[in-house]
């Protein structure tokens, strides 16, 4: 004889915070590696306005993770237990021990590689600056200091000592050139920099799949609408569409100035967006027929979650961003549209890729429904 256990939804049992937490670090892991792109393109090509993309990507990382963790912690009955996973749990074959290194890994690569690429008179996709009647800066044609640091800093700017963009921030609560000081001294060549940032790449792209697998459908797999097939390609899409979208928005805001550069990242984040769609159009329209107990989450999404669902995640999180995206490259590369509004949609499409992907992220915990266990009596 046997009794089955339901238990009860993920959902109840979870919260918003997990759901939170899954989108953020996809998002983390996303910019992190679409950052370490731009970083490493920058080099080959000498384009300054790839390490924006880098700089903002390693920054929205951390942030990220540093917003996600404390929210995930707080949902836990004994947060400060849970912090000791990595060193008292050694069951590799579980993600739940897996994902916390990952994480770890992805915070201090990301904040290495801001360090170093923000900050200090030596940072690379330093700004060159060029003065009337005068040639390029002293060190070789670039100013690494412009965008930043104070008359006396170790980072003095050839313009009056004026931060601009996230330096600014640091300046006026007075560590900018203590940040500078500690950047230059231990910042390792550009060939050892970037294969450090490789090798936290690794990390990130693991915190991407964790993502998806941070849903855990146990050894039963009780919930069927958490398919691996089909969510990590929507997990991993999604993270790498939703990073590239913030990081390019963050970059329009810094300078009001997006050159066809950053307009190309806007148009890869476009893409991965669309990837996204698909795959989340191929869950609704696939999974029912190859897992046929999924099918009444599937319903769950399209109807009783239809707003959140629909309306949040793929037409306000998927669908307008990459309408923006694509009509501010468009428009500006027709000089049809405005700088000023043009910084307006990339910022837009980054705030909605945030709100979609926590959206989709809470529809997978509210429309999903566990499946019995029989337990033998």
């Amino acid at each position: 004889m046997a009794v089955e256990i339901t238990f009860e939804l993920p959902y109840t049992q979870w919260d918003w915070k997990v759901g939170f937490y899954i989108a953020l670090i996809g998002i983390a892991s996303g910019a992190y590696l679409m950052g370490y792109l731009a970083d490493v393109r920058s080099r080959r090509h000498d384009e300054r306005e790839h390490g924006r993309i880098a700089k903002w990507g390693y920054l929205t990382g951390l942030v990220g993770v540093g917003i996600g963790g404390p929210v995930l912690l707080s949902h836990l009955a004994t947060p400060f237990r849970a912090m000791m996973v990595p060193l008292i749990m050694t069951n590799f074959g579980s993600w739940m021990a897996i994902g916390p290194y990952l994480l770890g890994g992805l915070v201090v690569g990301s904040l290495l590689l801001f360090l170093w690429v923000a900050f200090g008179r030596e940072r690379p996709h330093g700004p060159s600056v060029t003065t009337e009647g005068e040639g390029a800066a002293a060190d070789g044609g670039r100013d690494v200091a412009s965008d930043g640091g104070t008359d006396s800093g170790p980072a003095k700017a050839a313009t009056g000592g004026q931060a601009g963009g996230i330096r600014n921030v640091f300046n006026r609560v007075g560590i900018l050139d203590y940040l500078d000081a500690l950047a230059d001294r231990t910042r390792p060549t550009e060939t050892v920099r970037l294969g450090i940032g490789a090798l936290f790449g690794v990390f990130a792209a693991g915190v991407l799949v964790y993502s998806a697998m941070a849903y855990g459908t146990g050894p039963a797999d009780r919930v069927p609408l958490w398919d691996k097939t089909y969510l990590i390609p929507v997990q991993v899409f999604s993270g790498l569409g939703a990073g590239a979208a913030v990081a390019v928005g963050l970059a329009a805001l810094e300078k009001r100035s997006v050159g066809r550069t950053i307009q190309s990242y806007s148009l890869v984040a476009s893409g991965l967006l669309a990837a996204t769609l698909v795959a989340v159009l191929a869950t609704v329209a696939l999974l029912p027929e190859q897992v046929p107990a999924a099918e009444p989450a599937v319903e769950n999404m399209l109807s009783t979650y239809a707003t959140l669902f629909v309306g949040g995640a793929i037409l306000g999180g998927l669908v307008l961003p990459i309408l923006l995206s694509v009509g501010a490259v468009v428009g500006q590369r027709r000089d049809a549209l405005s700088p000023t509004a043009a910084t307006g949609a990339y910022v837009a499409a980054g705030v909605l890729v945030i709100v979609g992907k926590i959206t989709l992220a809470l529809t997978y915990l509210l429309a999903a429904e566990f499946t019995a266990i029989p337990l033998p009596m």
